[in-house]
């Protein structure tokens, strides 16, 4: 998943973040600047042919009502260029009959005067009109002694005026474009600031100083998110650590009280010579203690392969007061010892659970009980099926909880002894069967630690 996550991730890393909203700013104003000069450009065009046409077409009103005889149309130097400005009149024949200066060949082609039924327009090159030229050619009454009336100008002021817009077009629009990436390139700066800052809080804070927070933007965007997403993984960050500090302390404390009474076994058996009723005594001592090192190991090594507070489950259908009597069995020599009674109680049924974990948290549950139970006291093993769930249930009659019982990780004590690794395992394996953990004081002034699973997990 990682590498996958990597690979999707590799080409757009090589590109500044800065650099990628630079460039894409740039790019969207590139296609803004052409949409824009294209539309003006066409528009601009039209509009000049609009007027030209309209020039064109006044022309021929004017002139159309005239004989082609009575018509000379002399240009006058002060108000038009030479050839900016022409006219022809054709018979029926196609023959120009009337003409300005310089234009008498015919200005329309025999199909084409063949085909003028109503007023056309024309664009061509024209000998002595610079550029191209427009005309109009307009069907004449016969009264007038012409067919067909032909005006025409020169295209060159328009051609003119859409060259220098494109120069205009060529010239700002790379101007323009260079001014928005130099205005993206610092409003992307200014806009990653705030990430920046949060970047050399993220730098300073260590391992030591997970207490510190990162400052929140008062704008409600995406940083204010990104830093209150950064805060909260730093708290989760900072109570697990917590936590993984308060377990090696439990983890230490487990540990040496039994490595404390080991060595005074063989301390005391070394001190002097001993009997061999004494010498064997020390030694079941010192396997009662190694026995507890053993568990103690054994739990240590589930905690640690837990993921995410659950373990790896093998599902097998067990019997539960069996399973129950099984686990009690490991204790009784103990019990015996201690002068404390163990009772089994649960119906002859089965669940689906895993043996060995299931054991592990009935073994942790027994021996918290039976160091905390007086002798004379009773320890209580019931397990019950409802409509929602499996319970079982370790009670004793010991000393109970503490006011303060439960800590924050969810771990217990008893009295003033510092809280063990049991109820770590047992919490572990609930999780893992998606059940629960009950603790509570019980009417004997005991403790009932209670282990809930899903219904789920039990065989009809």
């Amino acid at each position: 998943m990682v590498r996958d996550i990597a690979s999707a991730t590799t080409w757009p890393v090589r590109v500044p973040v800065r650099a990628r909203i630079t460039a894409a700013f740039a790019a969207v104003m590139t296609l803004l600047l052409v949409g824009i000069g294209v539309t003006v450009y066409l528009s601009m065009g039209i509009a000049l042919l609009d007027e030209i046409d309209a020039g064109l077409r006044f022309r021929a009103a004017a002139m159309s009502g005239i004989s082609p005889k009575a018509a000379v149309e002399i240009p006058n130097a002060r108000l038009e260029e030479p050839d900016e400005a022409f006219d022809q009149f054709m018979t029926v024949t196609g023959r120009v009959a009337r003409a300005t200066p310089g234009f008498t060949d015919p200005l329309l082609r025999p199909a084409e005067f063949a085909q003028i039924r109503q007023p056309t327009f024309f664009e061509r090159r024209v000998p002595n009109v610079v550029g191209t030229a427009r005309l109009l050619a307009v069907p004449l009454d016969s009264t007038v002694g012409a067919a067909v009336l032909v005006v025409g100008t020169t295209m060159a002021d328009r051609t003119d005026a859409l060259r220098r817009l494109q120069e205009v077009f060529l010239i700002g629009g790379p101007t323009a474009v260079g001014l928005a990436c130099l205005a993206g390139w610092i409003v992307a700066g200014l806009a990653l600031q705030p990430m920046e800052r949060m970047r050399q809080q993220v730098s300073a804070i260590t391992a030591s100083g997970l207490d510190r927070r990162l400052t929140v933007p008062p704008a409600r965007d995406e940083m204010q998110r990104l830093a209150q997403t950064l805060n909260n993984m730093l708290e989760r960050l900072d109570r697990s650590l917590l936590r993984e500090r308060a377990f090696l302390e439990r983890a230490s404390h487990e540990l040496r009280t039994p490595l404390a009474a080991l060595r005074a076994e063989v301390d005391l058996a070394l001190r002097r010579r001993r009997t061999k009723g004494e010498l064997s005594a020390a030694l079941r001592g010192v396997s009662q203690e190694t026995d507890r090192l053993v568990r103690l190991a054994e739990d240590l090594l589930v905690l640690a392969r837990a993921d995410d507070g659950r373990l790896p489950l093998h599902r097998q259908d067990l019997p539960l007061r069996s399973t129950l009597e099984s686990a009690s069995a490991l204790f009784a020599a103990r019990a015996q010892e201690l002068g404390v009674q163990l009772a089994v109680d649960g119906p002859e049924t089965t669940i689906s659970a895993d043996p060995l974990r299931l054991r592990q948290a009935l073994v942790n549950l027994i021996d918290n009980a039976l160091r905390h139970t007086p002798r004379g006291g009773t320890i209580r093993l019931a397990a019950s099926i409802s409509l929602t769930d499996v319970r079982i249930a370790v009670c004793d009659t010991g000393c109970g909880f503490a006011a303060d019982a439960v800590s924050s990780d969810g771990d217990s004590a008893r009295g003033v002894e510092a809280p063990g690794l049991g109820l770590r395992i047992v919490r572990a394996v609930a999780a893992s069967h998606h059940g629960t953990v009950r603790i509570r004081r019980n009417d004997y002034g005991g403790a009932t630690v209670e282990l809930v699973l899903p219904h789920s997990a039990a065989q009809e």
